[in-house]
Formats: structure tokens, sequence, C-alpha cells
């Protein structure tokens, strides 16, 4: 069901629901995993080659020195990116050297749900389906070792698996005594109004659980995680970047000159996180419980490094999220199901935001350098850095540089 999806697409945001409200797991054998991971390193691959070829084909046919080099393809590092994503809609189900034995018989021998497929310019059929039968058998295992569990297998492959309706042998005997316990299904569609009953949003419960500092203080954290900046990063130039605007500077004459645009190289500590526009607000009521998902605009503001030179900015950022909270249940946490990546901020939007030099903290003041950070945000309030200002930064450097060393 996972084929051709973005794990960042609004088509699985009620999967990712049903997985964090707990009431019910979601899950993929580890075949459908590597499957999902390989479709995409194989194309990341293709890309890869096609851009050598072209910029082969290029210094090939320029008269002078074409000096542009390709990093080395990193496949690996593509699968893990791509099990990762996944991994935040579903767990995996490892297969166990039984399920992968009898996958591996099953297509030696043409049992079901292996066959015999006829390929172009190979003069006999050829044998397939061991993945087939290994997600397959995965899938009964978990249900045989699992008695008190309900297992719903969902697939639109029904040249192999069938639909649901009949099997062949020995799929068959794979569900002997699990009964009613092993439900097969062509579509999510069944799976997710069993578990799912859409309902009236109460907005205004909504607004007020967005409202709170714990959401904001969710949000904060999430956005430092996710963009936080490491001090031995410094010099680097793929460290992780967002758009963002300077606080909007002031002219001799008192006027305000409008926010500029920046790439920020990171937060240092934990940015300010206020709520800004909620909307496409949906609710549904799992178990005993209401969901609501719903788009929410976070207004951030905090330090970072300023790009290209020593100093630290006051930086401003829009970051759109969908979000998962439960205004029923007190003990549930907000979830990001899903962001779309930070957008600078208009000069009129930093109004209401607090000034991160005039926070009575500064983020990421547990080490030794704080008093340098301090000084550093107030200093930020400047158009450049001066000499003043380079200066504490690399005594701000070295300080967590050694702090990290000891």
């Amino acid at each position: 069901m996972l084929w051709g999806v973005s794990p960042d697409n609004a088509s699985v945001d009620l999967l990712k629901t049903i997985r964090a409200t707990g009431v019910q797991g979601v899950a993929v054998p580890w075949v459908v995993m590597e499957e999902l991971a390989a479709q995409r390193a194989i194309k990341y691959k293709e890309k890869y080659d096609a851009a050598r070829a072209a910029v082969q084909a290029l210094r090939d046919n320029t008269p002078w020195p074409i000096t542009t080099q390709l990093p080395a393809p990193k496949s690996e590092e593509v699968r893990q990116h791509w099990r990762d994503a996944f991994a935040a809609i579903v767990e995996v189900l490892p297969p166990s050297a039984a399920v992968l034995q009898e996958a591996a018989f099953r297509e030696a021998n043409v049992l079901a749900p292996c066959k015999r497929l006829e390929v172009k310019g190979v003069n006999k059929p050829v044998k397939t389906g061991s993945r087939d039968a290994a997600i397959w058998l995965t899938a009964v295992e978990y249900a045989h070792e699992h008695p008190d569990e309900t297992v719903y297998f969902v697939s639109k492959n029904t040249d192999d698996f069938g639909d649901g309706s009949a099997y062949d042998p020995p799929m068959v005997r794979d569900l002997h005594g699990l009964g009613d316990r092993f439900k097969h299904y062509t579509s999510l569609d069944p799976v997710v109004a069993q578990f799912t009953q859409s309902t009236e949003v109460d907005e205004a419960a909504v607004l007020d659980r967005l409202g709170t500092p714990d959401a904001a203080s969710t949000i904060a954290q999430e956005a430092a995680a996710k963009w936080a900046f490491d001090t031995d990063d410094w010099g680097h130039f793929n460290v992780p970047r967002f758009a963002g605007s300077i606080w909007p500077a002031v002219n001799a004459d008192g006027s305000e000159r409008p926010a500029e645009r920046m790439f920020a190289r990171g937060w240092i500590g934990t940015p300010h996180a206020q709520l800004g526009v909620v909307s496409d607000v949906s609710a549904y009521r799992i178990g005993e419980h209401v969901w609501c998902t719903a788009t929410v605009q976070w207004l951030l503001t905090g330090l970072s490094p300023r790009d290209g030179q020593l100093g630290i900015a006051r930086v401003g950022c829009a970051w759109e999220t969908r979000v998962l909270l439960s205004p029923t249940n007190a003990e549930s946490q907000l979830t990001i199901l899903r962001s779309t990546p930070p957008s600078p901020l208009a000069a009129k939007e930093f109004q209401g935001l607090p000034d991160p030099a005039a926070l009575p903290y500064v983020p990421g003041t547990d080490d030794p350098s704080e008093g340098l950070w301090r000084q550093l945000a107030k200093a930020g309030r400047n158009e450049s850095p001066t000499l003043l200002e380079s200066a504490l930064v690399a005594m701000s450097l070295w300080a967590v540089s050694r702090r990290k060393k000891e």
C-alpha cells in the first residue's frame, strides 16, 4: 500500500494517527521496508549515472578544462534515509530464519504465492516470488505468534496474494487455526473505517490545546532538534540550513528597515515558538478519545550564526506543520505528522514575537560559554558583527569545543 507514496504525503496521515494513538499497531514486513528503500536508491543511482555521463559529455565537448566533479554516490545513505522516513509511519516485522527458508523453498518449487513468469529474451519461464512469499509468511507468522491480536493484511497485489476470498495451496494451510484473526483486504478503507469515525470538530478545544506552553515547548524542541547548530560545524558548508529573516533593523531616523532574508545555519539552543495560523482541522473518534489533525503555522525566533561571517543573528521564520492532538486525552502529546521547510517572516510578522536578545534566558546556556552567548545576543542587534563580536564568537567556540573534549 506504500508503493509510490511519500512519507510526508497527506494520504498517510491516518496511518500515522492510528499508530500514534496506540489503538492499533501499523507495521510492514522487513522485505517491504527494504523494497521501499531499494526503489528510491535505484532511481537515485540512475539519476547519478545520468548526471555523471552528462558531465563527461560536457567535458568531452568543451575546448577548455571542466573541473566539475560529482561527489561519490551514496546509495546506502539514500536507503537509510528512506528507511528512517518510513519508520515514522510503520514498524518493521523482521522475518525469522524459518520464514526465509520457506520463502526460498516455495520459489524453488513454484508454490504459492510464488510462480513462473515468461520473460522476453529468456528461453524458459523464470521462477519468481520469494520476496512475496517472505512478506506473506512474515504476516502469517506474526498472527500465529500473537494469539491475542488480529492481523489486517492489506495489499493491492491481487496477482500474487489474491483478494482474500480464496487462496491456492499451501497458502490455505498457512492460515489454519487463525480463523477471523487474519483479515485480508486490498484497500486500507475498511481498516480505517473500523478504527476511526469522523466526528464534529471542537475548534475552540483544539485552539486551547495548541495555545498551551506545553505545545509551544514541544514545537520549539522539535525545531531545535531538526535544525540544531553544532559549534564543531562552524566552518563546514553542509550543515542543515533553513530559510529565515533577520530581525528588522531600525534606521537612524527611527524608521524600520525591512527584514533581511537569510539562510540560517541552525538554532543556537532552543528557539521560541509561538502559535500562528490554524487551518484544515479534522476530528476522528479513535477508541475512547477524539483525535484531531490540523495544519498549524508556528512562528519561531531565536539565535543563529550568520552565514558566511562570524557573528550571531536574531532570526525568525514560519514553520508549517500537520499535527495530531487529542482535546479529550490530557495525557496525550502533541505529535508532528509532517511539515514543510521553514520560510522567512515579513517585517510585520515579527510584531508580538519576543526579541531573542531580550529573553530572560538565552537558549543553549547550559555550558561554560553562557555569559558569552548572552553578550552575543545583545550584540546581535547590530547589522554586522564588530571586532568584539567576532572575538566573542571565537571565545565561545573555544569554550564549547573544550567542554566537548573533556
